[in-house]
């Protein structure tokens, strides 16, 4: 039986497998690699090895969701591993509350993708579409474009976690960072959540117009960009603007919503449904505000 006919349960286990196997192969690159580069440095390389785990795994079963878990289940074992490792205050309050906005998005993030993964069979219709448009070198675009670029782009956000991890102490700062962070995850679900409710009795012609969607058009990407926002504001509150340049990540991510996911979305979305083009005269792309036109 090809993979691809494999039931929901099946594809679940072969999840487990490729990632228990990512992290082992992650942890292996970032002992070896420790002995010669920085922390930061061998943290990156355990990284990328654990990402090419998983894009061999995408090779094997030709789905290349495998990955779409990756970047909600990595950060909190990084986060984990770092506080373990190189804090000087241990499990303190600070790393307390950081490990908690970490697990709070990361778990609900890896739960939206359980609950809409349907198995194997079920591949995100972006990547279909960059397969299709050039199918000679979607092996490159799979292994650069969907695996490695958002690695790198969720490695960038987490390096001011490390400095907030490697400093003792701080103020009243890391809570305001803390409650951005929370704040930001609540708002994707309950956007998440909205938009659920929505496809269970929406039209094939319809958009969503309530909620938050009702003030922004991508609710769920401004609360993705703001969560990593309150990940920088912590650190801002052990380290001050010392490590100022540790927010490029915040750029870098800001920029993949603006000027890739949410053209991409928008595109699909007005061919589906031409009426969408209002919505976008009215309502903010991404940050929630005023709609033109009145309430």
């Amino acid at each position: 039986m090809p993979i691809s006919n494999y039931n929901r349960t099946t594809s679940f286990l072969i999840i487990i497998v490729a990632y228990i196997l990512c992290l082992a192969a992650g942890y292996g690159a970032l002992v070896i690699s420790g002995h010669y580069l920085s922390p930061l440095w061998s943290m990156f390389v355990a990284d990328v090895a654990a990402t090419l785990v998983i894009w061999c795994f995408s090779i094997i079963v030709r789905n290349a969701s495998m990955y779409d878990p990756y970047w909600s289940i990595i950060p909190i074992a990084i986060a984990w591993y770092w506080i373990t490792a190189y804090s000087q205050d241990g499990w303190g309050y600070k790393n307390i509350l950081l490990i908690v906005a970490v697990c709070y998005w990361g778990l609900r993030l890896t739960a939206n993708w359980a609950r809409g993964w349907t198995g194997l069979a079920h591949q995100d219709w972006r990547y279909r579409m960059l397969q299709d448009k050039n199918p000679n070198i979607y092996w490159l675009t799979n292994l650069g474009g969907i695996h490695l670029f958002p690695t790198v782009v969720v490695y960038l956000c987490l390096i001011p976690v490390y400095y907030f991890v490697k400093y003792p102490d701080g103020n009243w700062v890391i809570m305001v960072g803390f409650i951005i962070s929370v704040l930001a995850t609540t708002i994707e679900f309950v956007a998440d959540e909205q938009m659920r409710r929505f496809r269970r009795t929406a039209s094939k012609s319809e958009y969503i117009d309530w909620g938050f969607w009702r003030y922004s058009r991508h609710p769920n990407y401004f609360g993705e960009i703001l969560f990593w926002v309150g990940l920088f504001v912590m650190s801002v509150g052990v380290v001050g603007f010392s490590f100022w340049w540790t927010g490029i990540g915040l750029i870098v991510i800001t920029s993949m919503f603006l000027f890739a996911s949410i053209p991409m979305m928008e595109e699909r979305t007005l061919k589906a449904r031409p009426g969408y083009a209002d919505q976008i005269r009215k309502v903010s792309a991404l940050v929630p505000w005023f709609r033109k036109g009145g309430i």
